[in-house]
């Protein structure tokens, strides 16, 4: 089975030819949307972009959050033309062996070593080899052309966890219960019922007085289901009721359910609290080394628009209708 909307990760929003290809190089036959100096972008390749955009993804916007999705485009296009310019400044050429490594690790991650079924993902992105090629080839330009302007910033372990006493609501875990069960099996007209739950209390005695509860499981040849750890607030009323008066290590009364007579045990009650900064101490500082590089990357954009030709004329962009674009 191909998999949907393989080329939307990793890849740079950038235009497809039309972000690379100078106004010099084609006769401008509609209104240019953006210009940065020589490069152009018209209105209905950016219509086709966001089109494209919005057909590989698994649940498209809309409304304003459609304007909303198609503005940040707009913006995030205007920015990677700039770093194109600069790339080509600076004569920054990527390896071709790395561009191989991308594309080979795209389709390893996305099951499509199968040539057939790495074309007909394409086909279903509107992409042939080549443009996807352009677009890493561009994405790789475009990296490297803001990481030789951004300084590496450490950022020490006190600023991490200053960080994560500010945002410390975002690793609140909830309070939970971890829960085992055990289903002893009746007769589907439910004749033994009785004498199988009798059964049942009886090898919850001994368990209780000291007996071994696998052992007991065993003999009695049922399995005990390990069911986790469950939020408190994910379980349904009658079970959190059920569950109130047990503590720690104790048996529900035994339940008769389609599957058989049922049995809980309440392993541990795990109380509410928060993920340990050691925890999490890697994702915040990747979180934040990535806001240091955009930052610094913004800036350095800022700077280039005062030195470039930007124009973008916005109030030439079509309206929008549902899904998509209107005429």
């Amino acid at each position: 089975m191909i998999k949907r909307n393989v080329f939307v990760v990793a890849m740079s929003l950038i235009m497809v030819g039309a972000a690379g290809v100078s106004s010099a190089d084609r006769e401008v036959l509609e209104a240019i949307l953006i210009r940065v100096n020589d490069r152009i972008v018209t209105v209905s390749e950016f219509d086709e972009r966001l089109e494209q955009e919005l057909r590989q993804l698994p649940d498209p916007p809309q409304a304003e959050a459609l304007v909303i999705y198609r503005d940040d485009l707009l913006e995030n296009l205007v920015n990677e033309m700039i770093l194109m310019e600069r790339a080509e400044e600076k004569n920054i050429v990527p390896d071709e062996a790395a561009l191989d490594d991308a594309i080979a690790g795209l389709r390893e991650e996305n099951s499509l070593q199968d040539d057939e079924l790495f074309e007909a993902a394409l086909e279903e992105s509107g992409m042939t080899e080549e443009s996807l090629r352009d677009r890493y080839r561009k994405s790789f330009m475009i990296q490297r052309a803001a990481q030789g302007e951004v300084r590496p910033t450490e950022i020490t372990q006190e600023e991490l966890k200053a960080i994560y006493e500010l945002e410390k609501e975002n690793y609140a875990v909830p309070a939970k219960v971890e829960l085992q069960q055990m289903i002893f099996p009746v007769a589907a007209d439910g004749s033994n019922a009785e004498a199988v739950g009798g059964r049942v209390l009886a090898m919850l005695e001994r368990v209780d007085g000291g007996a071994d509860l696998q052992a007991e499981a065993t003999l009695a040849g049922v399995e005990i289901q390990e069911l986790g750890a469950i939020p408190v607030q994910d379980l349904r009323p009658e079970l959190v009721e059920m569950l109130d008066p047990l503590g720690d290590g104790d048996f529900s009364d035994p339940a008769v359910t389609a599957g058989g007579i049922q049995v809980l045990r309440l392993v541990k009650r795990i109380p509410a609290g928060y993920r340990p900064f050691e925890e999490v101490e890697g994702a915040i500082r990747r979180a934040e080394t990535e806001k240091v590089f955009y930052d610094q990357r913004s800036g350095f954009i800022e700077r280039l628009k005062e030195n470039y030709l930007v124009e973008v004329h916005t109030e030439r962009l079509r309206g929008l209708a549902g899904g998509g674009l209107d005429g």
